[in-house]
Parts: structure tokens; sequence; C-alpha cells
């Protein structure tokens, strides 16, 4: 936390304490290496997923080119289940009646990006259906009848090449697969105003109506896409001004800089009703814009209506409140701070809450969103080391985060 004085941040940490009350209690945790008979192998946990008994957690291990499985019937002594190689790199995994969905990269470089959605019997562990994408996927969704898939077909761009910057052909899409394997491409080109024919869509999720959310994050765009591939709507995620956050880079705390124009970016993105999404707004992307930071970074989170228009912005709360807790990452501070990038939804004991994962923090918020427009910071949970997927286990009280930096708390475990 470098300078600040401990005293302050003492008294500081007390007060934001007092005032959460703290719903949810670590319990336990696993690390990936558990998973691998061999020894210095290198695993990682990113996108977590549950059978529907939530019995039992599935995670992508990118590492590994493999889906792990832990047994958590038992969630305070989680057990090894081994993993099912999958021949490529799985980028994220989604789990519906039985059958877990898992998207496959299988690009051997970023122009011709390739990859497969590969379909998972969880009780018998075999591979049953397999579905050519026609690109490099990103993020996998479900719809909640189980009738199609969504997923994010990034075709991500080379950051060492053309100075970061966007278009890098060929552009991605949405690609919507029904139950029986066949695909349709929802073109998303022509939509932002950054690069319209490179859209580079991060991360999606359905709705109860089938709409499917797809964030675009280095165009900071945001669309919505009906069960039928139509584009029902789409606008831009706009900017934000930060007051009052640490924006240099000197081994000090220091709430006092201000940010202005800065472009939200939104990564993880997760609905609340069949009208409401929330996004987790990491920042990503070196951009040259008048009056505008030179990389994305809005340092929060926000509501949406699916018309576009915010409902909550966390502004600078959230860095602030996490900052003052001493979750702090003070190499990050001339970046994108605490880098929120995940994101869950969850009703416990009639409550709905809302989870946002600081990836440089080290730390997830819990928010009490019962007014939405009002969210109210419940708890900070400490996590391994970048959490990176979250999942909330309604029927058993239980939430989970993936912390893909981490070697040993890989999954932590936390009850309600």
């Amino acid at each position: 936390m470098g300078k600040f004085s401990v005293a302050v941040v003492a008294f500081l940490t007390s007060l934001v304490s007092t005032s959460m009350a703290k719903d949810f209690n670590y319990i336990s945790s696993f690390s990936t290496s558990d998973n691998i008979e061999i020894s210095g192998v290198e695993t990682a946990a990113e996108i977590v997923a549950a059978s529907e008994d939530g019995q039992m957690l599935i995670y992508s291990d990118s590492p590994m080119f493999a889906v792990g499985m832990i047994d958590i019937s038992d969630s305070s002594e989680p057990k090894p289940l081994g993993f099912i190689q999958l021949g490529g790199e799985p980028t994220s995994v989604s789990v519906k009646n039985g059958l877990a969905y898992v998207g496959i990269n299988t690009s051997e470089n970023y122009v011709n990006p390739t990859g497969k959605l590969v379909v998972i019997d969880l009780e018998t562990e075999r591979v049953v259906r397999e579905t050519d994408l026609g690109g490099q996927p990103d993020s996998v969704a479900v719809a909640p009848d189980g009738s199609f898939v969504a997923v994010a077909i990034e075709n991500e761009r080379n950051e060492d090449i053309n100075d970061e910057q966007i278009p890098q052909l060929p552009g991605g899409f949405l690609a919507l697969v029904d139950s029986e394997g066949n695909l349709e491409k929802v073109d998303l080109t022509g939509l932002s105003k950054i690069a319209p024919n490179d859209p580079e869509p991060e991360f999606v999720d359905i709705n109860k109506l089938g709409e499917t959310v797809v964030t675009l994050q280095e165009n900071n765009w945001i669309t919505v896409i009906s069960k039928e591939g139509v584009v029902l709507n789409d606008f831009s995620a706009g900017t934000v001004n930060l007051r009052n956050v640490d924006n240099t880079k000197d081994g000090v705390l220091s709430l006092t800089d201000d940010i202005f124009g800065v472009r939200r970016e939104p990564d993880a993105v997760k609905w609340i009703d069949n009208n409401h999404f929330v996004t987790a707004n990491e920042g990503d992307y070196k951009h040259e814009a008048p009056g505008q930071a030179k990389r994305g970074g809005s340092r929060g989170w926000t509501i949406w209506h699916k018309d576009g228009n915010v409902v909550f912005e966390s502004g600078a709360s959230f860095e602030r409140a996490l900052a003052l807790a001493g979750y702090w990452p003070e190499g990050r501070a001339a970046k994108k701070g605490v880098e929120p990038e995940s994101v869950e939804v969850g009703t416990f004991h009639g409550k709905k809450l809302v989870f946002i994962g600081a990836e440089r923090a080290n730390a997830i918020g819990v928010y009490d969103i019962s007014d939405i427009k009002n969210p109210k910071l419940n708890q900070i949970l400490s996590t391994g080391i970048g959490p990176e997927g979250l999942l909330a286990i309604e029927k058993r009280n239980l939430f989970i985060s993936a912390n893909e930096v981490d070697t040993e708390k890989s999954i932590t475990i936390y009850q309600n």
C-alpha cells in the first residue's frame, strides 16, 4: 500500500467493515494441481460452472487444453475428479441439462482463427458433439431453456502489431448453435464507431426471453440479439468521469486524482432480469482520442436497461472501497486500477446480489441490488490471485471464484 499512513488505513478500513453486513464466509479452496498426476505441469482455473445439482464444479484449464472437475458434495473439502483433454485451448464453459458446453480455441495464428464448440455428457465424461465455429471463441452461454448456445467469436487482435490498434481482420461475430449442433452466424459489423469492421465480441449472456447481450470490449459497444439472430438494439458503452482516484504509480495510495472521459470498455456481462444487465468495466484498449484517457479503465461497473440507458453507475466508488479496505494494487495505479473484469448475479435468502470481481485487487465486491437504482455494498471477499470466473450456486447457498493466476487457491468457495 506504499506510504499511506497505516493508522489512517486501519481507521478507514474499520469504517468500511462496520458499514457492511458480512453475509459470505470463506470455507475452502482447491488447487488445480491436485487434478494433475504429474508434478510441475502448468495448470489454471479460468471460467467455472457447476452441475445442475451443484455437487460438481467444471472449470476451463487453458494451459492443460482441458476442463477439470471437482467434487464439492462436501464443500468444505473439495476433491479432485480429474480432467478431460479437449485438443485445444478451452476459453469458457457453461452447463445445462447434464451437458457441458466448452468453447475451444484451435487457432494457429491471429490471421486464420479457428475453434469449435465441444459438448460433454457429464455423466459419462464423453464428448457427444462438436461444432466447427469458424473462428476463435471466447465466452459461452447456454439459454435458460437449453434450446441454444451463444458463443462470442472474438477473433482477437495481435497486441504485438499495429501498435495494438484495431481493426485487425478477420472480424469476429456471434455464433448461435442449436441443440442439434447447427450454427448460425450473426454479423456484428457496422455497429460501433471505433472499428465497425472488427467487432471483437468479448462476453455473452442470455435472458429468459432468449435475448443475448454481447459486449464488444475494444469497441466500447454493447448489443442485444434476439434468439432468431436479429439485432434488437446496440449502443455505445459511453464514458465516465472518475474523481478522487489514485492515477499515479509512486508507491503512495493517494486518492486525489481526477480522470475524465474514460471509456467503460465492458468485459463480463450478466442479465439481472429480462430488461436489465450488469457489466464489469475492465477497460483494455490503447487508443488516442482527444480529451480522453489514452487507455480505457473506468474501474467500475454499470447496471443497464437493455434500451441503452444507464440505471446505475458505480463511478470510482468500487475502487475506493477496495483501496480503503486494503485491496489496492499500487503498481496498476497509472493503468487500469483494480480492473473489474468478472460479474455474477445470484439470489440468496430472497436477496438479489451482484458480485464484481476485481482482477488486480484479488477481491470481489458483493452488492445488494434490491433497489436496482441504488445498490449497496454488503461485503468485500478476499480471493486467490486473479479472480476471473464467478459462479453463484443458489440452491446450496455457495459462491465460487476461479482465480486464474493462483496455483494454490485456484478455486475459492464461500458459503452464505
